[in-house]
């Protein structure tokens, strides 16, 4: 249920017809007032919720940002808000050598890539008589929205990173066959393979449906046939030719888009860790200390490595050093 009040505060420039802070939900009564304007709302939660139970909120899983997706750490340009990350070519092919006559030596070369990082963060006030007549824990809650709040600002960030560079894959009709296709090709990409020997992949539920039904059990394997069950990745549904899928809503239903990586498919970095920030007390804007603030605050950037120029002798299929693939499953 929204809260919404009397405006005031004196925090504006006109006292009595803004909130404080301006746009927020839970604000201060009308100068002067007695709070009154809140009391039949605080009385039907009251009410309503003699157990002092909260309706959790539902949720995208966090399934880009956690740690068994291994980011590349990128390096900080000081002095700016750039990160830079680099790759070396390999050397050409080995020469034939001659009895005394030392090889025409070889220059060594490399490619980067640069991307920059934005502070990013949010804040929600918590009123006195808010804080004295709410049945519930404001802080506490305030805490797991902005922990949530933070981490989502992050999940954003990766998808649209993994959208915006990728090997675009072309694979045949149906579902498996797209899957065996799509692996194939990034073995042939030389894209590398996370330590136990497969890819990760992000896709819509729709997709992962799509897939499961056509495997039938020929090949998927469910979670739940894991030999490791503490290797299950959030999200993760199951496993089919070398690729483990995780779901997510945040992908789109139509088409039938699969995301997959190896390791270090991304780069990442901060100037600022995310730390979270609770205000209190009296002050000049804030004289009889009617409100709290929390808040988070952290600066970051991420992308998906893709080299500015072909490295030396990368595969043909890769040339920019790229670990992230895309394709479109069909039936």
């Amino acid at each position: 249920m929204a809260l919404t009040a009397a405006t005031g505060g004196q925090d504006v420039s006109t006292v009595g017809t803004s909130p404080i802070p301006p746009g927020n939900a839970l604000v201060a009564g009308t100068q002067g007032a007695v709070f009154t304007a809140l009391s039949a709302q605080w009385n039907s939660i009251v009410t309503n919720l003699v157990i002092k139970n909260v309706i959790e909120n539902l949720r995208k899983a966090v399934v880009f940002s956690q740690p068994g997706n291994r980011a590349l750490q990128a390096t900080h340009v000081p002095g700016t808000n750039t990160f830079v990350y680099t790759a070396f070519g390999d050397l050409p092919p080995a020469v034939s050598l001659l009895e005394g006559v030392p090889p025409q030596t070889v220059l060594m070369t490399w490619a980067n890539d640069s991307f920059q990082g934005a502070q990013k963060g949010q804040v929600v006030a918590i009123t006195d008589l808010a804080e004295v007549f709410s049945p519930f824990d404001l802080w506490t809650q305030a805490a797991d929205k902005i922990a949530f709040n933070a981490t989502d600002a992050m999940e954003v960030d990766i998808l649209a990173a993994l959208q915006a560079n990728n090997i675009a894959l072309t694979v045949g009709t149906g579902y498996t066959k797209g899957i065996i296709s799509l692996a194939t090709q990034m073995r042939r990409a030389e894209i590398p393979r996370f330590e136990d020997g497969t890819y990760h992949a992000f896709l819509a539920p729709e997709t992962g449906a799509l897939i499961m039904q056509e495997t039938g059990e020929l090949g998927w394997t469910d979670v739940n046939k894991y030999a490791d069950p503490s290797r299950i990745l959030n999200g993760e549904i199951g496993m089919y030719r070398g690729i483990r899928f995780m779901q997510t809503t945040r992908m789109p239903a139509s088409p039938a888009d699969v995301i997959a990586f190896g390791p270090e498919a991304w780069a990442m970095g901060d100037f600022q860790t995310i730390r979270p920030y609770r205000v209190t007390g009296a002050d000049h804007a804030d004289p009889l200390d009617q409100r709290g603030t929390f808040g988070w605050k952290g600066m970051w950037g991420v992308k998906a490595l893709k080299m500015n120029a072909a490295v030396d002798y990368a595969p043909a299929t890769n040339t920019f050093l790229q670990r992230v693939a895309k394709a479109t499953i069909a039936p």
